[in-house]
């Protein structure tokens, strides 16, 4: 009913294309190549246009297709942050995590835009619940489930890839899988190695380097370090949204282009005009880190227009209310949760959810950030909230018990 809803009552739901992914999905359909006519790309993760292709090949029925494949989607985000925190030993409290999923403002809005973050988000409950469930079982079929998901989840946003190593190395370590930790472990991996493989050997075959994720690296690390983000963040007031226009045109002046191997020595001049943004600014750079961070948990939303109106205001302050009621709860429950992560009885589910979010905010202290990108952390984030809550009412409990004595 959420998202349904907030799909009829946006007036431009699934109208705007700002990442390009159904540009990419009709020329799909029409001249069979991922990428611009007939030249290929790797500029974008492919799974999602490659799961739009069915939707945008219905013609005037294809935004409609996408609205029911993004409510799908955050159906099936419910009910896998529902049987996870039931897993994980929630009870109740799964509910309650379901509830602050389908709810939750960053996930609605993204579902009414045609970008990957609803399928992200999907892929990364998916995931969780069967790396939990791998753990509890210990079964090498549930291992190559959850690998399959991580790979699909990478191939939807490569920043899942550090998450996907060091969940390998949770399975080696976790105390649960003790008798079966390396085929556990190698079942994983070998899944996730075996779902990047076509795409890997795609990109070999047309720009010459096997690339398990994009060419698009390059160019949001340069996004997030570069002289003109840093002079921003030296003089521009707290808060101010930077525009891009001059890096832009710089980088429109400066980029190689004609054969398709030039998007690859694109990405190659992006990375290495970043590094030297780095190099030249190091402590902006680590003072940019903070901020990327900050920008990536924050409550409040960014405004946009200068001149807002009072509704949207009101609107921000609303869903700041929402993430900073929810996020203390989530830091709350992690606490509680920790005392519990070295149990043997535990499934390893907490421990995937802790190192999504570290793997997350890892990689986005460095690449460009803002707050639609923490999309995929909300499950396990809603998760942990809901463990505050429910420690929280255990303890109000506790006390009214030792009243009583």
């Amino acid at each position: 009913m959420v998202r349904s809803l907030g799909l009829v009552l946006w007036p431009d739901a699934l109208v705007a294309d700002p990442d390009g992914y159904r540009a990419v999905a009709e020329n799909l359909v029409r001249h069979r190549t991922f990428g611009s006519g007939d030249s290929p790309t790797a500029y974008r993760p492919p799974l999602y246009p490659l799961l739009l292709a069915p939707c945008v090949a219905l013609g005037t029925a294809s935004r409609a297709a996408i609205g029911v494949f993004h409510v799908a989607l955050g159906l099936a985000t419910v009910w896998f942050t529902g049987r996870l925190g039931r897993m994980c030993g929630l009870g109740l409290g799964a509910w309650l995590a379901a509830l602050l999923v389908a709810c939750d403002p960053i996930l609605l809005a993204q579902s009414t835009l045609v970008m990957t973050e609803t399928l992200a988000a999907f892929l990364a409950i998916a995931s969780l619940y069967w790396i939990a469930k791998t753990g509890q079982s210990g079964r090498v079929c549930h291992a190559i489930i959850a690998g399959a998901s991580v790979g699909l989840a990478i191939l939807c946003r490569p920043t899942f890839l550090p998450w996907a190593c060091a969940v390998a190395i949770l399975f080696v370590f976790d105390k649960q899988t003790a008798r079966g930790q390396a085929r556990l472990g190698l079942a994983f991996a070998g899944a996730v190695a075996m779902v990047l493989f076509p795409w890997a050997a795609r990109n070999q075959i047309h720009f010459g380097r096997p690339i398990v994720t994009t060419t698009h690296g390059g160019y949001t690390l340069l996004l997030a370090n570069n002289p003109y983000f840093y002079e921003h963040l030296r003089s521009a007031p707290w808060g101010a949204v930077w525009e891009n226009e001059a890096l832009d045109r710089q980088w429109a002046a400066e980029m190689p282009r004609g054969s398709p191997t030039d998007e690859v020595r694109a990405d190659r001049m992006a990375y290495a005009k970043a590094f030297q943004s780095i190099r030249d600014e190091p402590a902006m750079f680590c003072y940019a880190c903070l901020v990327r961070i900050g920008r990536l948990f924050t409550p409040l939303p960014h405004q946009i227009t200068a001149q807002e109106s009072m509704a949207r205001r009101l609107l921000r302050y609303a869903v700041a209310a929402w993430y900073a009621a929810e996020l203390a709860l989530a830091v709350y429950g992690a606490v509680a949760v920790a005392r519990r992560l070295l149990e043997v009885d535990n499934p390893p589910g907490w421990f995937a959810c802790a190192l999504l979010v570290a793997c997350f905010a890892a990689v986005h202290a460095v690449y460009w950030t803002d707050m639609r990108m923490r999309a995929p952390l909300m499950p396990g984030i809603a998760a942990f909230a809901a463990a505050g809550t429910m420690a929280l009412w255990d303890l109000k409990h506790r006390r009214k018990a030792f009243l009583k004595l």
